[in-house]
């Protein structure tokens, strides 16, 4: 055990309560070394339960309330607030292990890699609900050369889902999950809750190359501004063993939701989406993953208030800049194999700009303070903008985004 380590005490781990999935976890204080830095006294939970099986880190802002009088920042707070990023901003793609060169994933803390981003569409955090921040509209799923030729996933159902890194699958209504299971030779585990597949129907589909299509939007009906986010067969052509079956056993990432409260989009859609979010200008962006040119273009995201001059259409950025933390070979955002970027603001003279506060700036002060801080030019990435509802992200609130807390495999056997 770490000298530095000081318990706190076992707390119901509710990353996965919405999913059915429960757990408890030994949550502590300790020491959080960062490729040559480290941030003292940062909440890490401990979990020994099969129901959280991949390791994660939260990225909310907000802190982590243990108790009336114990808490503790949230991660990417501590580094914004101790001056190792310029804002509280991230990018993220869950890498593509199936492509020819094995692409890992990549996370930029306090900015984003322009390299992995291809035309974005911009839309709202939901700051009033952070458990639900990063909702999109899944306004259809057009697939190709299935068993059935080429068809349309999404009927009349109205779809808002959380893009949540911290699930493996898809969670989508049951109609849609038939549609799938008829056009994909699919079927359903009543036990594990899965959708399996035989040796004969998977090999059927590689010889197809089905391509599935995403149309994401800011609501959940068609129209107004969308990107498009195309998936090959090879993204959901996985295996799942232990803890869920006692052999590797062929299965495609999709969950039925009992509800609308359990739509989701996990990590088998980020393998082919990269996600830029900043917390501190109320947006985020989905784009389709980049592939041509995989040599990181880091860029900085400046802070809020330093910036508010720029465009509302993207993410802000400042010059190309920053530090490289390394490669990171921990389990980070449930993927293993992260390419991990702190970002350290460049310094020059602070200039003033008169502020328009927009109407949530009282919710957005209840999460976190947005000092000036001293920054650089300012670009932007490219966008389309509008304006949306909002709904969950993956990386959680409260007692949420403090856990280094654990899901279920999504790639397991692959």
């Amino acid at each position: 055990m770490s000298s530095t380590w000081k318990a706190i005490g076992l707390y119901e781990l509710g990353l996965g309560r919405n999913y059915g999935i429960n757990g408890n976890g030994l949550s502590g204080f300790d020491n959080v070394g960062v490729d040559g830095f480290t941030m003292e006294k940062l909440a890490i939970t401990a979990y020994a339960s099969p129901g959280f099986w991949v390791g994660q880190m939260g990225l909310l802002p907000l802190p982590l309330n243990f108790s009336e009088t114990i808490n503790s920042p949230s991660l990417i707070s501590a580094l914004k607030d101790e001056g190792h990023i310029p804002s509280l901003s991230y990018g993220y793609q869950a890498g593509a292990q199936y492509r020819g060169r094995k692409v890992p994933a990549s996370l930029v803390l306090g900015g984003y890699d322009l390299s992995r981003s291809s035309e974005p569409l911009t839309i709202d955090i939901n700051i009033v609900d952070m458990a639900k921040a990063l909702t999109v509209g899944l306004q259809d799923i057009i697939v190709t050369n299935t068993l059935n030729g080429t068809l349309s996933m999404v009927d009349n159902e109205r779809i808002l889902a959380p893009i949540d890194s911290s699930i493996p699958e898809i969670w989508l209504p049951k109609s849609v999950c038939d549609r799938f299971e008829s056009a994909f030779g699919l079927e359903y585990h009543d036990g594990t809750g899965r959708y399996v597949l035989t040796d004969q129907a998977r090999d059927r589909l590689r010889e197809l190359k089905p391509t599935l299509t995403f149309t994401i939007g800011a609501d959940a009906v068609t129209g107004g501004n969308t990107t498009l986010i195309q998936i090959p067969y090879e993204a959901f052509d996985l295996q799942i063993g232990y803890p869920i079956f006692a052999n590797a056993t062929n299965y495609f990432p999709i969950r039925r939701a009992n509800n609308e409260s359990q739509y989701a989009i996990g990590r088998a859609f980020l393998q082919e989406a990269y996600i830029g979010v900043d917390f501190e200008s109320g947006i985020f962006n989905v784009s389709a993953a980049k592939w041509d040119n995989l040599e990181p273009n880091i860029v900085t995201i400046s802070n809020k208030e330093r910036d508010l001059g720029t465009a509302r259409g993207g993410l802000s950025g400042g010059t190309i800049a920053g530090i490289v933390v390394g490669c990171v070979t921990a389990i980070l955002l449930c993927i293993a194999g992260t390419w991990l970027f702190v970002l350290k603001p460049r310094r020059r003279r602070r200039q003033t700009t008169a502020l328009d506060e927009p109407d949530e700036k009282i919710a957005r002060d209840a999460l976190h303070s947005a000092p000036e801080l001293t920054g650089t030019s300012v670009h932007e990435l490219p966008a389309k903008h509008g304006h949306h509802e909002l709904g969950e992200m993956k990386m959680v609130p409260e007692l949420g985004n403090e856990e280094l807390v654990h899901e279920l495999p999504s790639e397991g056997g692959r």
